[in-house]
């Protein structure tokens, strides 16, 4: 593998994580493949790095809240996967994988000297953040994993529970049973027709409708602010639904069942209620096999639980965080 190109400072333009939580330092890297990658690191502070990792589909939306709380307390790091935000779509579309993500991130953190994180994982960044933990037990990730927070996301085949029963073997409703029938000829058509469908779908989520649809159906509208999360659909609107139909295809196969109960570290375990990606059982799950988790069941969270009660979610972090420095030599 060639050594990483040095990272390439960027002028801040006006990127809406920058605009609502102070302008990060952005850079520009390079992945193995030759992606273009792009990085936001806010420094200062002390102790391991704070290192985001995004949803599907996300570009940062969900961490304004975290931002602010930790910024100048502790050093962070985000980075925009590739195929998200403004980071290029790799020329094989193939390469978007979980697996590949993982590496995109410790050759970040190598490119940055950043030895020692806590990763901070939502959504599809609950299994991302499974995959570096299991790399770092093979000594195949850059950085020394000092803490975890898995907020509202799997550990296994999101698929299987997307929209699923809110306990365990409780009866799969309709709509479950729906997306796992037609998962396979959707994705490969969004995969095969893109260049065909990608008007219709910019004009369909650009609407009222979808946005309205989307917060009344799966969020929890009472506490959801528009400033916070049209920016989720702004950048959906935005994506190369390749990279979002190729990738929930990996997770679809991915399990980190085994990689719970290795887990050795402080981690903290957020759950919402009412999602309906992540049900709650599945925080439950992950609590149960992670050896002196903590877990936070949100009564009212959904899937967006940081940005609906961020305070909650905050509290938990900064509990984490004691923890680490607590188990830190």
């Amino acid at each position: 593998m060639p050594e990483p190109a040095l990272p390439r400072r960027l002028h801040d333009d006006g990127l809406t994580l920058a605009l609502r939580t102070g302008s990060p330092e952005r850079f520009a890297i390079t992945a193995a493949d030759g992606t273009r990658l792009i990085v936001h690191r806010w420094p200062g502070g002390s102790g391991p790095t704070i290192v985001l990792c995004d949803g599907l589909g996300c570009d940062g939306y969900t961490w304004p809240y975290v931002l602010r709380r930790f910024v100048g307390q502790r050093p962070i790091f985000h980075m925009q996967w590739r195929g998200h935000g403004e980071s290029d779509v790799p020329s094989d579309i193939d390469s978007v994988r979980l697996g590949v993500i993982v590496d995109d991130l410790s050759r970040a953190l190598t490119m940055f000297g950043i030895d020692e994180a806590i990763l901070f994982g939502h959504s599809m960044g609950v299994p991302i953040a499974l995959e570096a933990w299991r790399a770092a037990t093979q000594q195949r990730f850059a950085a020394r994993i000092h803490g975890l927070a898995l907020i509202c996301g799997v550990y296994e085949d999101p698929i299987r529970t997307w929209h699923g029963a809110f306990a365990d073997h409780a009866t799969r409703p309709l709509a479950n049973l729906v997306m796992n029938m037609l998962f396979e000829r959707a994705t490969v058509s969004i995969i095969s027709r893109w260049d065909s469908l990608q008007s219709v779908w910019k004009r369909l989520v650009a609407s009222e409708f979808a946005y309205r649809g989307t917060v009344m159906g799966e969020l929890n509208p009472a506490y959801v602010r528009e400033e916070d999360f049209r920016p989720y659909m702004e950048h959906l609107g935005r994506m190369d639904m390749r990279v979002f139909a190729r990738l929930a295809r990996d997770m679809r196969d991915h399990s980190a069942k085994d990689v719970l109960p290795t887990i050795n570290v402080p981690t903290l375990v957020v759950g919402g209620a009412r999602d309906k990606f992540a049900p709650p059982w599945i925080a439950e799950v992950m609590h149960k096999h992670i050896d002196g988790s903590e877990l936070l069941m949100m009564v009212e969270g959904s899937h967006a639980a940081p940005i609906e009660q961020p305070r909650l979610v905050e509290r938990a972090l900064l509990r984490l965080l004691t923890r680490v420095d607590s188990s830190s030599p």
